[in-house]
């Protein structure tokens, strides 16, 4: 049985999975939340994209094409209905003792991670994929079958869910409910 030698396009593809994984690992890790999980999601993900190459018909969709194959892959360890496993070196809970949060040196960072961590789906997915996957707010909207205001609001919600949990959302100023004098 022969090997087949990965012809120049091949390579060429070969070269461009390898230059997007560790994007795709940062947001399969927020995704999944464990490590080891994310990690095997984006060698999935490499798995299909690899077999699928064929169906890649424009070269400059293939960050957009891979980050949806990392989505559909988590949704899929939820399919099988795999329950997760959390490595109790890596995670610890945070003060309130209910939210997993990965350590890390500086405690803001922790902290923020956490906080990201406690956002609902809807609001987390978008956030995270604008601030570690790059994404716009119109690739955003496509990959996740929204409209572009429909993303704006959630990013603009998820910001200001951060902002309440770090008590830096403006409030809004006490009215005076003393009655007014007339002189």
């Amino acid at each position: 049985m022969r090997t087949r030698i990965p012809d120049k396009v091949d390579g060429e593809l070969v070269r461009a999975l390898e230059s997007y994984r560790q994007g795709l690992t940062r947001f399969a890790v927020w995704l999944t939340r464990d490590r080891a999980i994310a990690e095997d999601v984006v060698q999935e993900t490499m798995l299909r994209a690899w077999r699928s190459r064929s169906a890649l018909r424009d070269k400059d969709a293939l960050r957009a094409w891979l980050f949806t194959i990392v989505r559909r892959e988590h949704a899929r360890l939820y399919e099988r209905k795999q329950l997760p496993v959390v490595n109790v070196d890596v995670f610890t809970l945070d003060e309130r003792g209910d939210a997993p949060t990965s350590y890390d040196e500086d405690p803001q960072i922790s902290e923020l991670r956490g906080a990201i961590l406690t956002l609902s789906d809807e609001y987390r997915i978008p956030l995270v994929m604008q601030v570690l996957g790059g994404f716009t707010t119109a690739e955003i909207a496509q990959e996740m079958d929204l409209t572009i205001p429909a993303v704006l609001t959630r990013l603009f919600r998820a910001r200001n869910q951060l902002r309440e949990l770090y008590g830096a959302l403006p409030r809004a100023p006490k009215r005076d409910t003393r009655p007014s004098s007339t002189l």
